[in-house]
């Protein structure tokens, strides 16, 4: 059993990271490592809208850059065209609904919510039970057609239903069960096979009810080189702003761990956070943007090098603080694109990369 301590988080930036306090699976599953043996560039973009922040004292504070979410996934989707990079979405599945009631036809009461001592005030107290229309942060159908219709394919992956802390103590392995299994049929609905999760506040747990419920991929924590530190501590702080100011090379992966179910049917593929590409704001601003890009060209090098997997991710919101962030990260596809053409880097989403590892793995004998 594998268990790691939770961490204070803010959502929407990159203090986002929580490892959970939860056991990452009951002993159901058996783990090895392969290594990937190809360069992997992978992007994900964490896809929530209002669920993202309900919780947060920064709800508030928030709300017009939540605003502007729709346009900057727009502006996305139109790069992505531009560079032809599939990406992979993770979003919470209440942005799949036109509208909620509390009771009746149009209610999720069927779905298990969370209960966490850290939140009396219950997970759903801030649902508007209304439409698209009326609470445009809460609902999203617009959105994953806008994804499901763009020219350059995509995958959609999932965040929960709720954005539910998936590794925090008070989630039960039913709770987590609930939110999947409704995310899968609404996705169904909708032609969409959700097989790559990203865990909200990157918290991971049950991993067991991923692999059951067929899911092939999720989002790992980073492994950054100060990693044994408190992340919320004074030191942990000043060694995660020290690392991006100096633009140092973040991790890039050439071995992964691998997920089994027991009779060997069932494949789960963590593939790690190399980067996250932050908002500008606060101590933020001190971190040019250049800075930023030079870091993602470190870590995709390094990747290039090891023949390892460099995953960058996001919110769309982080870049509504700044046009110029679009820009950086246009610089970033850029470079991409050259090292694709170049025959030395393969874009790939969650899900493909997964495969790419899963058919690494040697049979048991």
């Amino acid at each position: 059993m594998i268990r790691q301590r939770a961490l204070s988080a803010v959502p929407g930036t990159e203090s986002d990271i929580s490892l959970g306090n939860s056991t990452y699976n009951n002993g159901t599953l058996t783990i090895r490592r392969v290594k990937t043996d190809k360069s992997l560039f992978v992007l994900s973009l964490d896809t929530e809208l209002g669920w993202g922040y309900f919780d947060s004292s920064s709800f508030e504070s928030m709300r017009n850059r939540l605003m502007e979410t729709r346009s900057c996934v727009r502006q996305l989707l139109a790069l992505f065209d531009t560079y032809s990079i599939a990406v992979t979405w993770a979003l919470v599945g209440h942005l799949f609904l036109t509208r909620c009631s509390s009771a009746g036809e149009g209610s999720h009461n069927h779905v298990l919510q969370p209960q966490y001592r850290w939140y009396p005030r219950g997970w759903l107290s801030h649902d508007p039970y209304s439409d698209v229309e009326k609470d445009p942060l809460y609902y999203a159908p617009d959105i994953v057609n806008d994804i499901i219709s763009a020219r350059q394919p995509h995958e959609i992956g999932c965040h929960t239903f709720t954005h539910a802390i998936l590794g925090d103590p008070d989630c039960t392995r039913d709770v987590a069960r609930s939110q999947l299994e409704e995310c899968k049929r609404l996705a169904s609905e909708m032609n969409i096979e959700l097989v790559s999760l990203v865990f909200p506040r990157n918290s991971i747990g049950h991993l067991d009810v991923l692999c059951e419920l067929g899911f092939q991929s999720f989002r790992g924590v980073e492994k950054r080189w100060y990693r044994a530190l408190n992340q919320s501590s004074i030191l942990g702080r000043g060694f995660h702003f020290l690392d991006r100011l100096l633009a140092l090379t973040p991790p890039c992966y050439s071995e992964v761990l691998v997920y089994s179910s027991r009779d060997g049917a069932r494949h789960l593929v963590d593939i790690p956070a190399s980067m996250f590409f932050p908002p500008f704001g606060g101590l933020w601003n001190a971190v040019s943007l250049s800075r930023r890009v030079l870091q993602a060209k470190r870590g995709i090098a390094e990747a290039v090098k090891r023949k390892g997997i460099f995953h960058l991710w996001f919110h769309p919101e982080n870049l509504v603080s700044s046009p110029l962030l679009l820009e950086g990260l246009e610089e970033i596809l850029r470079a991409v694109d050259g090292l694709r053409a170049d025959g030395v880097v393969e874009c790939c989403t969650m899900a493909e990369a997964a495969s790419l590892v899963a058919s690494r793995l040697e049979p048991r004998g």
